[in-house]
């Protein structure tokens, strides 16, 4: 079957950069568009606008959206058994969990069917026929794309969640828009399974011999200890013998210090991960630096970024970008939703937890905090007032006194003066 990949000329803030150019896993957009593609038996085209469709039936993809590639093969089969009944077909998933559990003002199209039944639809269409000159959503019908859902849940405050239990949704079938920053956090968290599937899909060799690679690594065949080692690793990787390391994919030359914790993450080349820092459901680009001790939970980070704030959840961070230690950026909103900005407007983002965004080369300097829902622009340098810092031991400012001898007697002297 031929796909088109339609370019829509879409760019995300505040990086300025096409959707197809974000990182997705590690890669372009572009890159696991055409990859998952060509693996569920399609030959891709890139194409600018409707008239360049010449084949039928056909499948037609935005170039801004992210899918799985079991959500594309759910979504052909689901259409090959109505070909009788629907010629065009659009895909939708059934509101839950899977749509519903973060940024839902940034997923697809809400419809409902009835007051008890929902979907939302995405621009992933299947075409038996065209009329170009006419709105595709004229043309098509809905056709659901069936999916299982499992949840994975643990502690939570209730200041966070009401209900005390904090559950993320696990599945293999997935779509999302990449319309927002916060789409890139969500793609790249919930995406995870069938990307870590995908992985040993393609290198069934690796699959077949993780288990004994596992108990090699672990020193034992007790499923405990396995799991903590049951990873897959590029060539020269360094890590330590105390890291537990659990259904991660690691690029080559990464290096990971002692009792660090990886779960769930995708780690480019050359990384480098402190001590005792936990890594959470991130997905990090090449050469990016964590520091020891702090913990990234459902964060993206961008080639050659350097993070050593203490804690920051569901967060992107651009190519360069620096976090500098004791800074931070608040992911919580008490009433609400955290508000974001969106085509020059501020709206909700339908989360209560959401991070900020920092562009490419951004710097934010020590003490510096940054409210949930934030972009900071590309090449954009937050310090704090330069009246704040010590340049003369002599002038200090009023939040700074000298303890020692010397600043004692100046001390004396200016309360005898006055």
């Amino acid at each position: 079957m031929h796909a088109y990949l339609l370019r829509t000329g879409r760019t995300i803030a505040p990086f300025h950069r096409p959707a197809g150019e974000m990182k997705i896993h590690g890669r372009s957009l572009r890159q696991h568009q055409e990859e998952v593609l060509r693996a569920a038996g399609c030959n891709v085209e890139p194409i600018d606008d409707l008239q360049a469709v010449r084949s039928s039936p056909c499948l037609l993809v935005h170039d801004d959206l992210y899918f799985t590639y079991h959500a594309i093969v759910g979504f052909l089969n689901a259409a090959e058994k109505q070909r009788g009944m629907v010629s065009n077909a659009r895909a939708a998933l059934a509101t839950s969990d899977l749509t519903e559990r973060f940024v839902p003002a940034f997923q697809g199209a809400e419809v409902r069917v009835s007051d008890e039944e929902a979907y939302r639809v995405y621009d992933c269409y299947y075409l038996e026929s065209l009329r170009p000159d006419e709105p595709l959503e004229g043309q098509t019908r809905l056709v659901p794309v069936p999916y299982t859902l499992k949840r994975m849940r643990s502690r939570a405050n209730r200041y966070f969640e009401p209900s005390g239990r904090f559950s993320i949704p696990i599945a293999r079938t997935f779509m999302t828009p990449i319309q927002h920053w916060a789409n890139l956090v969500t793609a790249n968290l919930l995406g995870m399974p069938d990307f870590f599937l995908h992985v040993l899909r393609q290198r069934p060799l690796l699959a077949a011999s993780l288990p004994f690679r596992a108990a090699w690594r672990a020193g034992s065949l007790r499923p405990t200890r396995m799991l903590g080692k049951f990873y897959v690793a590029g060539r020269r990787c360094r890590t330590a013998p105390s890291a537990h390391i659990e259904c991660a994919v690691l690029g080559r030359r990464v290096k990971i210090g002692p009792n660090a914790v990886i779960r769930g993450a995708v780690i480019g080349d050359e990384a480098e991960i402190g001590p005792g820092a936990i890594i959470e459901g991130c997905t990090l680009g090449d050469r990016v630096t964590i520091d020891g001790g702090i913990t990234l939970r459902c964060c993206v980070a961008d080639d050659e970024a350097s993070l050593g704030a203490f804690f920051n959840q569901m967060s992107v961070f651009g190519r360069s970008s620096v976090l500098c230690p004791d800074s931070g950026i608040y992911d919580f909103q008490f009433k609400g939703s955290v508000r974001v900005t969106h085509k020059g407007h501020s709206v909700p983002s339908g989360s209560r937890l959401l991070g900020g965004c920092l562009g490419d080369r951004a710097f934010i300097g020590p003490d510096v905090h940054l409210v949930c829902g934030q972009e900071v622009p590309n090449d954009c340098v937050l310090v704090q007032s330069p009246r704040a810092l010590v340049r003369d031991v002599e002038n200090l400012p009023e939040t700074v006194v000298r303890m020692d001898r010397a600043g004692r007697d100046k001390q004396r002297a200016l309360r005898r003066a006055s």
